[in-house]
């Protein structure tokens, strides 16, 4: 406990040395996290959807194309209705790839979705599209860890110097050029 507890100390007595350097780990750290939690929270979601979520439909009211994404991913909201229909959301969001709008002269579409409760805002296509997501947020909360250990490692990434050692075993008696200058005096 004692040697974990000088661990902890000696990086927290690194980090309070650092002073104003602290803005840039924090930062760095804080969008190495942020860029984490965008598709990690979308894998999660994604996964309860599938694995344990609601099936339905949704119908979509109103599609728009989203400029941030790859591709042409369209964002789209509407209603979701189980297929049961025990369960209705109004407004739940809805983002699938498709070719043009789907909203053809204006009238709902409606498609095969999963929501992960009750209480959702997002609803998903069904199938595996939450590997992706998943993955990509712990590759982005592993190199986040990277970041934060970088940030506080007192070595400041580099490894200890090895400590010096003599060379050669120690003899009892001088060498034999030591003993001569000793006998000439």
């Amino acid at each position: 406990m004692t040697r974990l507890r000088r661990a902890v100390m000696r990086r927290v007595d690194h980090v309070w040395d650092l002073g104003w350097a602290n803005l840039f780990g924090a930062a760095l750290v804080g969008f190495f996290l942020w860029l984490a939690l965008m598709p990690l929270g979308d894998g999660i979601d994604q996964l309860r959807a599938e694995r344990w979520g609601i099936g339905g439909t949704v119908s979509l009211s109103r599609c728009a194309i989203d400029d941030w994404a790859r591709g042409d991913p369209w964002r789209c909201g509407g209603t979701f209705v189980s297929a049961d229909a025990t369960v209705r959301i109004d407004g739940v969001a809805y983002e699938e790839r498709f070719d043009d709008d789907p909203r053809i002269a204006g009238e709902p579409v409606s498609r095969a979705a999963r929501v992960s409760g009750s209480g959702a805002s997002r609803a998903w296509p069904p199938g595996d599209g939450w590997q992706a997501s998943l993955i990509g947020g712990i590759f982005c909360l592993f190199l986040t860890a990277m970041v934060l250990g970088w940030w506080v490692h007192p070595g400041g990434g580099r490894p200890a110097p090895a400590p010096t050692t003599r060379r050669g075993p120690r003899s009892a008696k001088p060498p034999a050029r030591l003993r001569m200058r000793r006998r000439r005096r």
